[in-house]
Parts: structure tokens; sequence; C-alpha cells
């Protein structure tokens, strides 16, 4: 659905918008893996460890948080931890 909707933002001259719809559409998809991690995992043993997110765009970071966003390009030390 992103993709229709970052053309749609593109083509009414919605830069905000636009900007938005990408970093939703990008961090779904590490959102979409870290669930695959989960489930190929499930009855497994496992580290367990905090996240962080990132408070512009929502990449989520696993253990600690990175020097910048890559995604946004959000400074690390804005990313909030999650036990």
């Amino acid at each position: 659905m992103y993709p229709e909707m970052i053309e749609a933002a593109k083509s009414e001259g919605q830069k905000v918008a636009e900007r938005s719809f990408n970093y939703a559409n990008l961090v779904e998809k590490v959102h979409a893996q870290l669930y695959q991690k989960l489930l190929d995992n499930l009855g497994k043993p496992q580290e367990n460890y905090s996240y962080y997110i990132c408070p512009i765009c929502g990449y989520t970071a696993e253990k600690q948080a990175p020097g910048k966003c890559p995604i946004c390009g959000a400074k690390g030390e804005m990313f909030k931890k999650i036990d």
C-alpha cells in the first residue's frame, strides 16, 4: 500500500506526507525481518535483550541503538529503549 501512497503524495506535492510514507515503507521491511526472526526461532532458547526505537520514523534496533538511524538519520541517543 505504501508505494501507491508515496506516489499519490508525490503527485500532490505533499512532501511531508511523502517522507512519512517513505519512512513507514522502509521501517515495515525491518519490522517484517524482526517478526520472521522471532517466528523462525519459536520454541528455541533465545537471548533476552532490549530493543531501541527511533522516535522519528519507528526504526527498531536489537540490543543497542545505532549511532544514527539508517532510515531517517536521527541521532542514536534519541532512540527509546524498550525492555
